[in-house]
């Protein structure tokens, strides 16, 4: 592993939750990166049950971070010290993960979380991880945007969104669409709603880039949630 990799994400207090979930036996030598990202970079790795586990660390890094506060506030928490700030991020990212993979939608199934680490399924075969939905166009269109759309709904009729929906934080896992990254989901309201707006445009644009045509507008699919959230 690259050393400028190891110094950007295993600070002492990293290395002691990672220390805590190996003795745990949730996870065991970490390889990769297989993602690396300004707030997060994710390695592969065994529990105790050989099982394949994508392993999330999100950085504590002050600049990576200056979303915490507004989403926190729009989750209804407070901020606290810099570091509870990058460990509640992770939980209400595992909450809301647990939430969409016990509702049935197609996402990793977590594990455990424990500080500023989140431990889920591996998605991918052997060492190579799933593709991202933006690097690949080998899926029926229109069966994965009915099914994309439909999570839309099953989540937001559950209460809460993904908050950040697009083809890259989409897997082709298996031929289906798998939703990742969580971190950024919200409780649906009338306070959240643009950010599900957001996430069903993203959608939207990106099949309709693809020559889909039948295509439901933000209002039709935001209206089959909760009739009381459209205008009119």
């Amino acid at each position: 592993m690259e050393n400028k990799i190891y110094l950007k994400v295993f600070d002492s207090k990293s290395l002691e939750a990672l220390n805590k979930l190996e003795g745990d036996g949730y996870i065991s030598n970490l390889t990769g990166p297989l993602s690396t990202g300004k707030e997060s970079y994710v390695f592969k790795s065994r529990d105790s049950q050989n099982r394949e586990v994508a392993v999330k660390i999100h950085r504590h890094d002050i600049k990576s971070f200056k979303k915490i506060p507004s989403y926190l506030v729009l989750r209804g928490s407070k901020s606290g010290g810099f570091l509870r700030r990058i460990n509640l991020w992770t939980r209400y990212e595992f909450n809301f993960l647990s939430k969409a993979f016990n509702i049935g939608i197609n996402v990793p199934e977590p594990y455990r979380v424990y500080e500023n680490i989140l431990v889920m399924q591996f998605l991918g075969e052997g060492d190579t991880p799933a593709k991202l939905a933006i690097k690949t166009t080998d899926f029926d269109k229109e069966r994965w945007y009915s099914e994309i759309v439909d999570s839309i709904i099953k989540m937001g009729k559950a209460g809460f969104m993904h908050g950040d929906l697009s083809p890259y934080n989409i897997m082709n896992f298996n031929d289906r669409p798998y939703l990742i990254d969580f971190s950024q989901a919200l409780k649906l309201s009338q306070a959240t709603l643009e950010y599900l707006k957001r996430d069903i445009d993203n959608v939207n644009r990106w099949f309709a880039k693809m020559g889909l045509d039948d295509i439901s507008d933000s209002e039709n699919i935001i209206g089959r949630i909760n009739k009381s959230y459209v205008k009119g």
